[in-house]
């Protein structure tokens, strides 16, 4: 083998080595959660995953790609087909959606009380006005974290497990 091919082969083993271990290092995408209480406003999650919870009042929409999702909603007075998806409206609903491919959950209400875990993106947007007198908009937890108001503006938050806290350095002994 020409000295030229040994340098190409090493180099070619050397980047394929690098890649693997930045892979490695990486680990695979994890499952984050996401948590909310007494919620009022609206929430839009398209995730990979799975969201189960109830609705006071409001409507739930369910859209999915793929006939694969499972979507069992229970409880609602109203239900409509349209391109969007399916619409389920009424009081006291409640809901259990997973699916192992992207599915769009949209939840317009108050009184809404739910749990996620999976991958993909939420966006939530609490309905909290001062100045109607509506104070308290509900709370949500990312990942564990302690609970915070919802945001008053529409918000976009990632759903995925927390990054892992970057290694300690080995104390320096002397």
């Amino acid at each position: 083998m020409s000295p030229s091919k040994v340098v190409l082969v090493c180099l070619s083993l050397a980047t394929l080595v690098a890649a693997t271990a930045a892979a490695a290092a990486r680990g695979p995408m994890e499952d984050g959660t996401l948590t909310v209480r007494d919620g009022r406003g609206q929430l839009t999650l398209k995730v990979r995953g799975s969201l189960i919870g109830r609705l006071n009042r409001g409507k739930i929409t369910v859209s999915t790609s793929t006939g694969t999702t499972t979507a069992v909603v229970r409880g609602w007075e109203s239900r409509n087909f349209s391109a969007q998806g399916t619409v389920y409206t009424g009081a006291n609903i409640r809901f259990r959606v997973a699916d192992d491919r992207r599915v769009t959950v949209k939840l317009n209400g108050k009184g809404l009380n739910f749990s996620a875990v999976g991958r993909g993106e939420a966006f939530i947007d609490g309905i909290g006005n001062p100045s109607a007198g509506i104070f308290f908009d509900g709370t949500y937890s990312l990942n564990g974290e302690a609970y915070k108001s919802l945001p008053d503006d529409r918000t976009r938050i990632e759903l995925r497990a927390p990054s892992p806290p970057p290694p300690q350095a080995a104390p320096v002994r002397g």
